[in-house]
């Protein structure tokens, strides 16, 4: 799992500007939804606006939280290397579940907002 997710934030290392952008434009959206302006009437866009920015933040995050994976612990080195090792990949398990468990979260937010301000 923590490769998987090296390799994503691997992937979206290029597109860190283009995610801050996009937190931006809908950090935008939901200030606008919120101050009295005359491009957005009403608050249509507040909860769609706060989903997207999550997200965004989310990838941003992933981005360079686990660009950087632990290596694998082998058996040739000394002992205070591999316990060092260890230590390491048990923090980024650790690191990789409770970013799995706010991926999880984020999606059924994003799932309630969006119910609640389409229907």
């Amino acid at each position: 799992m923590i490769e998987r997710l090296h390799h994503i934030a691997r992937a979206l290392r290029p597109l860190r500007g283009v995610l801050l952008i996009l937190a931006g434009l809908s950090l935008a959206v939901v200030i606008l939804s919120l101050v009295d302006n005359p491009w957005i009437v009403d608050d249509n866009w507040l909860m769609p606006g706060i989903a997207a920015l999550l997200w965004w933040l989310n990838l941003y995050s992933l981005s360079f939280l686990f660009l950087k994976a632990p290596p694998v612990v082998d058996e040739g080195v000394g002992w205070r290397q591999r316990l060092s090792r260890k230590i390491r990949r048990a923090a980024a398990w650790v690191a990789a579940l409770l970013f799995l468990l706010l991926t999880v979260s984020l999606l059924i937010l994003t799932y309630q907002l969006l119910r609640v301000a389409l229907f």
